[in-house]
Parts: C-alpha cells; sequence; structure tokens
C-alpha cells in the first residue's frame, strides 16, 4: 500500500470512529458517565495505524507483543463499551476495563520495541519535559493575568506540585491509552506525511488531524452549543500548536514512549487533579478563543524555527 493510502485509510477510519463514538457517548451515555470515552478515543488512531501496517492481515497481529496485546486491549475496550448502552451494570464496572490498562501500561514499559523506545534518552527527556511544563505554565499564567488581572501562582504551584509527584505515578500507569494518540499521530501519520510534504507542513498536517479528531469530545461531550463550537475550534488550534513541540520531541527521539510520557505530563499539569479548588473548567466564548488561539502562536510556533524543522521537500 502506498504512502498517501496508507495516510488516507488513517485518516478516514479514525476520523470516523471518533465522530461516532463522540456521537455514542452523547446519546448514550449520562453526563457523569462520559469519562469513559477519553481512553476509548485515545485508543483508537494505534490500533487503525498497527491494522494498516500489517496491511489488515489479522493474523500478522501475532508477531509482535506490542501490537497483539494492543489489539487484543482495543478489542476487549470498545466491546465493553458497546454493552454498557444496554446493560447499566456493565457501565458501572467499566472502570475495572481502564484497570486493565494500568496494568497493560507496565507490561508494556518492559516490551523490547525499537518503534516504542527508540533512542530514549533520561537527559534529553528531562529538557523535554521541562520545557513543555514551562510553556504551559506560561499560557495558563497570560490567560489568567488577562483575564483576572493577575496572575494566580497559587494554581500554577499546585499544578506543578501535583504533576511532579501523583502525576509521575499516573503517567505510568495511563500510558497505554495516551501511548495510543502518540502511536497512531507522532509515530505513523506525522512521520508519513512529513516524508510526503516535508517537515513543517508533515507536523502541522499532523497537527490540525490531530486536533480534528479531539473535535467531538469537545465540541458534543465536554461541551455544547456554540460554546461546543469555541471549544472544538480551540482544541484543534492548541493541537496543531502543541504539536510542532511534541513531533519536535518525536522527531529527535524517535521513542513513542518519551513523547507519551511528556504528553501525560502535560495532560496532568492542566488536570490538575489534586486540588478541586483550582481545577475549573474554562468558559468558551469569542473573546477567549481569540485569546487563546494567539497565546498558542506566540508561544508554540517559534519551534518551528528549529534546525529539525529546516529539511523541505524537493
Amino acid at each position: 500500500m502506498s504512502t498517501k493510502k496508507e495516510i488516507k485509510y488513517f485518516l478516514f477510519i479514525v476520523l470516523f470512529l471518533d465522530f461516532l463514538i463522540g456521537i455514542t457517548c452523547k446519546y448514550f451515555y449520562k453526563v457523569d458517565n462520559a469519562r469513559v470515552i477519553t481512553p476509548v478515543m485515545s485508543l483508537v488512531p494505534a490500533f487503525i495505524a498497527i491494522l494498516l501496517e500489517k496491511d489488515f492481515k489479522l493474523k500478522d497481529l501475532s508477531k509482535d507483543k506490542f501490537s497483539l496485546i494492543y489489539s487484543l486491549y482495543f478489542i476487549l475496550f470498545i466491546f465493553f463499551y458497546i454493552l454498557s448502552f444496554f446493560s447499566e451494570k456493565v457501565l458501572n464496572k467499566i472502570d475495572y476495563v481502564v484497570y486493565l490498562g494500568w496494568l497493560i501500561s507496565l507490561y508494556v514499559l518492559t516490551i523490547d520495541d525499537k518503534r516504542l523506545r527508540g533512542k530514549f534518552n533520561f537527559a534529553l527527556f528531562l529538557k523535554w519535559a521541562f520545557v513543555v511544563i514551562v510553556l504551559d505554565m506560561f499560557r495558563l499564567g497570560i490567560l489568567n493575568f488577562y483575564f483576572q488581572s493577575e496572575v494566580d501562582f497559587t494554581d500554577l504551584l499546585n499544578r506543578l506540585a501535583g504533576t511532579l509527584t501523583l502525576g509521575l505515578i499516573s503517567t505510568t500507569f495511563n500510558l497505554i491509552f495516551t501511548m495510543g494518540e502518540e502511536y497512531g499521530w507522532r509515530y505513523f501519520s506525522q512521520t508519513r506525511l512529513q516524508s510526503l510534504y516535508g517537515n513543517r507542513i508533515g507536523v502541522l498536517l499532523t497537527g490540525f488531524m490531530w486536533g480534528l479528531a479531539h473535535f467531538p469530545l469537545y465540541c458534543l461531550v465536554f461541551y455544547s452549543g456554540t460554546e461546543g463550537i469555541y471549544a472544538g475550534i480551540d482544541i484543534t488550534v492548541f493541537c496543531i500548536a502543541i504539536g510542532i513541540v511534541l513531533g519536535l520531541i518525536y522527531m529527535e527521539s524517535r521513542s513513542v514512549i518519551m513523547v507519551t510520557f511528556i504528553h501525560l505530563l502535560h495532560n496532568m499539569f492542566m488536570a490538575n487533579f489534586t486540588s478541586a479548588k483550582y481545577n475549573q473548567d474554562f468558559i468558551f466564548t469569542k473573546e477567549f478563543l481569540l485569546v487563546s488561539v494567539i497565546i498558542n502562536i506566540v508561544l508554540y510556533t517559534p519551534f518551528l524555527l528549529h534546525k529539525k524543522y529546516k529539511w523541505i521537500l524537493t
């Protein structure tokens, strides 16, 4: 299968499944049970990428441990997700499927797979983890100052403390879910798009499609109406922006595990699960969207000047 055809199949199937999952979650689940959609949607990109790598030959899944264990877990999760539409008992017990994912995350770390480990370097990991968290702090600090005329340092320090303590533990157990995104978008999609259109265009296209994959989650599940549209646009722009940095991390390390851990640390910082007082959802308005987009452009697009992005397709 040609690279262009692989990308077309990947994007179509992933976006179709994400929108389908978003619609089913909105109309079959109660709001307080919508928590299951995030891990389900996170698993989709890697599963489709694995199928395409194997040319949809299911018998080839058994040839490597990661592809087999990941595919079996995805199928199991989807099975219980669908079953939970019709059984409240299953819905109330679906967390156990997530707990199984925690165990699989630990197992995946023991697999010696070049696709996953790449050129993992602890010093490089610390450097990029520091950069991403600092960018997060600046982004939230600027938003805070613009809308409240002051920077809430208590909030920022609380998020940092949570990320460096409980967040580190959580990233390890939730590895399999975010790895689904990074394996699909960085390892599979980005490398192919960059081979077709060059490093800069390739990473921007990857970020855009990655953002569209988040659109149903923000537009249909987390928010609705006009606010949902604003939220969907905002997450799409943010995925393009942070995708520049995550894409650069992957280009330097070729390590799915490294970029997954850093992605998860970013998630932990934004979630701020150590304090409900400061963990407030954004209220998406036209003004918030405009300010957020400008901040994302200012903070993240300069990384396109990095030497890794200087290669241009000829």
